[in-house]
């Protein structure tokens, strides 16, 4: 006869079956995105404010990714951008925001403000060699695929579910053109994204 236990986790404890034979379980669900978090390999990734001044586009984000293996995969998820755009500037119309797929190269190499695990009692960071900017005004993003667009009136925040990928060597950037006519407009772009654990798989 089989049984199941909990598996010498402290005091041996078998399952609860009941006249009915049915068994009594317990279950508690998270997401692949909380289980990350707890386990320390969410990261929030934010430029921090950038001004854009004119109706041309300019690069204001880029990643890339040179994670080492968490048991057994680099890859990092991109679960979502958050991107706020104040209205202190004159613009002709809405903000076109174009996300590009594997860049060949940015003309900027300024540091995004914040690059923090979202797990304040986790020490774990992102590699020194994983390169997260932050663009600005006139900033250009050449080569790679455009994957995505949106439109985003100034004044407001979007929060854009992308569930992209990037595995080790692979990159992922954000234009925005304000169409600013005149003064500044202001913003910020954050990626929100989790490493994957191999042991998911």
């Amino acid at each position: 006869m089989e049984q199941i236990e909990n598996g010498g986790a402290g005091v041996k404890i078998g399952m609860h079956v009941d006249k009915n034979e049915q068994a009594h379980t317990f279950s508690l669900n998270r997401t692949i995105n909380q289980d990350a978090v707890r386990k320390g390999n969410a990261y929030n990734i934010n430029t921090g404010t950038i001004g854009l001044t004119s109706t041309t586009e300019s690069g204001v984000f880029y990643f890339k990714n040179d994670e080492a293996p968490v048991n057994g995969e680099s890859s990092f998820i991109l679960d979502a951008f958050a991107i706020g755009i104040d209205s202190l500037g004159t613009q002709a119309g809405a903000c076109i925001i174009t996300v590009v797929r594997n860049p060949t190269s940015v003309s900027f190499s300024t540091a995004v403000d914040m690059n923090q695990n979202r797990n304040f009692g986790s020490s774990n960071t992102l590699s020194s060699t994983s390169l997260a900017y932050k663009g600005a005004e006139a900033a250009t993003v050449t080569g790679g695929d455009d994957i995505a667009i949106f439109y985003q009136n100034a004044g407001t925040r979007g929060y854009y579910t992308i569930d992209m990928e990037i595995p080790r060597g692979s990159s992922v950037a954000v234009k925005i053109d304000t169409q600013t006519t005149s003064g500044t407009t202001n913003l910020y772009v954050a990626a929100i994204g989790h490493r994957v654990d191999g042991q998911n798989n």
